[in-house]
């Protein structure tokens, strides 16, 4: 049999995926598994949104099972430009979105547009899991920089400078952060758009979480002249209007980057769901977004507390900060792992086989995360967030 590629030996598959896996199995089984490990909403698609998806679905079914332009609905678009206005108080002309299957494809998609043999891309650790993998397969070399918990997980620019090259290509991040939660301040965000300028680098910036704040604000970078031409600004309906399974999303930036990106989407995935499409036209309608955002920031937001409140009780030998938005908390299990003699992967796995309680290990958010976990807290209400940490505890107590 002829070999595969070379980069496929380079790709480490998803722990997350992994660990989905492992539940539905588990699920398949009868088995109750408390899920602290997806970053999947427990709430439905908002019914006003479904509604207007199923009405337009009856009326018209050829325009909704029909290709779209490759960058997206032009109704979409005009959408999403004034929904930034009104959120962000930035400016985006329509020739500078582009409409993705997800946050997931639009990151890959600006790494293909951007990156290349010999590039090297600066990326935070902790940071969320695609980041190395979307640059590899553009051929370009992930770069670490450690962030602390001592810090609040926030950015080092001096860690940062460091690491920067003459090969230095691009910096990506996440505000609020995949997975340790945490709110970018903007001090720093200033610092990197210095950077950026000073060393003539791209910013692409992650903000899936953007709506999800609970404390303190989202930094809009384009809200900076001297940042829009250097930014690409990635986005998602997976997180606040919960519509994982739509796989829709968009990315604004430069001009000639959406172009170069909608030109490589035209041989990925020719165009992007297109009943998705239309259920977030509706969303981004600013009283329904409004309401929604309002219902789910409410929820969202006691299950944070709920979970902080049980790790801080439950588990007082740990350290993490209490996450600023997101739907994430990144635990550092470094003393209990000792004493228990295991790794973060191994306390993963046994964790779900024995108490049925999910978590994504930190050694796949960076090499520097091993013995830390990722707890989410949207997909369970707060007794269940509860109750994981307890059987968390009792897993602990079982094997000192």
């Amino acid at each position: 049999m002829r070999k595969l590629a070379n980069l496929v030996s380079e790709l480490k598959p998803s722990p997350i995926r992994e660990m989905l896996k492992i539940v539905a199995e588990l699920k398949r089984n009868k088995i109750d598994v408390i899920q602290l490990s997806t970053g999947q909403p427990s709430l439905p698609v908002d019914k006003e949104v479904l509604d207007e998806l199923i009405k337009v679905f009856l009326n018209d079914p050829i325009k909704v099972s029909s290709y779209t332009p490759t960058g997206g609905i032009r109704e979409l678009h005009e959408a999403i430009v004034a929904d930034l206005k009104i959120f962000g108080k930035i400016d985006v002309n329509l020739n500078e979105v582009v409409v993705t299957e997800g946050a997931t494809e639009g990151l890959l998609l600006t790494a293909l547009a951007l990156f290349e043999k010999g590039d090297e891309v600066v990326m935070m650790d902790p940071s969320y899991v695609s980041y190395p993998h979307v640059t590899l397969i553009a051929g370009a070399k992930p770069i670490y920089v450690c962030e602390k918990v001592e810090e609040g997980y926030q950015p080092n620019l001096e860690r940062i400078k460091e690491k920067i090259t003459e090969k230095t290509k691009a910096i990506i991040l996440a505000t609020p952060d995949n997975p340790t939660g945490r709110v970018i301040r903007e001090e720093i965000a200033k610092g990197l758009i210095d950077l950026s300028i000073d060393h003539d680098f791209w910013l692409i910036i992650d903000e899936a979480y953007k709506h999800l704040i609970y404390e303190g604000e989202h930094y809009w970078f384009w809200r900076y002249a001297n940042a829009r031409e250097r930014t690409i600004c990635v986005n998602t309906f997976s997180k606040d209007p919960a519509m994982t399974g739509f796989r829709l999303g968009y990315i604004y930036g430069p001009s000639e980057v959406i172009s170069a990106i909608e030109k490589i989407k035209q041989y990925t995935t020719l165009c992007s769901n297109t009943p998705a499409q239309i259920a977030a036209i509706k969303y981004l309608q600013p009283e329904v977004k409004k309401r929604i955002l309002e219902y789910t920031l409410r929820i969202y937001k006691a299950r944070r507390d709920a979970l902080y409140n049980a790790v801080k009780e439950k588990l007082p030998e740990v350290k993490t900060i209490k996450p600023e938005g997101a739907m994430y908390m990144f635990v550092n299990m470094e003393n209990v792992l000792r004493k228990l003699n295991m790794d973060d992967y191994q306390f993963m796995i046994e964790l779900v086989k024995n108490k049925h309680v999910a978590v994504i290990y930190g050694g796949a958010f960076g090499p520097e995360s091993k013995n830390h976990i990722r707890l989410t807290f949207v997909g369970e209400n707060e007794e269940r967030l509860r109750k994981g940490v307890e059987l968390i505890r009792e897993f602990i107590d079982e094997r000192k």
